[in-house]
């Protein structure tokens, strides 16, 4: 099997050494590896690479690209209509929610870095435009617009136990409030089968998920079966005490 002019010229063009061999193989390697440089070099039309703001760049420094549980609430007894959560830097919300309360908790997984700082905005109703809902389309009047620290607010204990067991989870929790809304975080870690427990077909359960570093404005209260067996608490921006609370 004679190699075709393009074979040839195509392992010339590739600068790399072909082993020797039957032709038949020679051929078919040349081929492989001048389409792996086109690819490489970026000229099989691939995505361009994503761009960071500054402060993304600077947040994926010190924390890496470890993602995070986002975690959205509100405190007992108020709501919030039209919701969007942003990036700030960024045009297009990473949250929405068109009436959020405490009963309505929201829990999602999110990628990317996390952010250093984050505006929230709410409205008078949460009314949605004709655009797709895509958590950019309330389109009444805006009634709340505050930027609050996140990211650069974390302990660097904190990070440094994620980067040494990256089985945790950070979880980061936002409760909106009158007062202005509050942050929390902790790591979430499950840490497997607890022996000595057994469910009604003899298998081994699972151990209590357990959460550790935890800060920030409040922590939500524990509560199993009803009963509050944990008490939460939050910060009260006027005093500054701090607040038990059940839920």
């Amino acid at each position: 099997m004679k190699l075709s002019k393009h074979v040839k010229q195509s392992r010339q063009d590739s600068g790399l050494f072909l082993p020797p061999g039957p032709r038949w193989i020679k051929a078919l390697m040349a081929i492989l590896l001048a389409a792996g440089t086109t690819t490489a070099c970026g000229t099989a039309g691939g995505e361009p690479p994503r761009q960071y703001t500054p402060a993304q760049q600077r947040m994926l420094a010190r924390f890496g690209d470890i993602g995070y549980e986002l975690k959205v609430d509100a405190m007992k007894g108020e709501e919030f209509l039209g919701v969007n959560f942003y990036v700030v830097g960024l045009s297009r919300p990473f949250y929405g929610k068109a009436h959020q309360t405490l009963r309505n908790e929201v829990r999602l997984a999110m990628n990317g870095p996390i952010p250093e700082h984050v505006r929230i905005v709410w409205r008078r109703t949460g009314k949605v435009g004709s655009g797709p809902k895509n958590y950019d389309d309330y389109v009444d009047d805006i009634i709340g617009d505050e930027v609050i620290e996140v990211g650069s607010r974390i302990p660097q204990e904190v990070i440094d136990d994620l980067k040494r067991d990256p089985k945790g989870s950070l979880r980061l929790k936002f409760r909106m409030s009158r007062q202005g809304t509050l942050l929390g975080w902790d790591i979430e870690r499950r840490p497997g089968y607890d022996p000595n427990k057994r469910d009604q077909f003899g298998q081994a359960m699972y151990a209590a998920t357990v959460y550790s570093g935890v800060g920030g404005d409040f922590r939500e209260a524990k509560i199993f079966n009803g009963k509050v067996v944990r008490p939460g608490w939050y910060i009260d921006r006027k005093t500054g005490n701090k607040i038990e609370t059940d839920f």
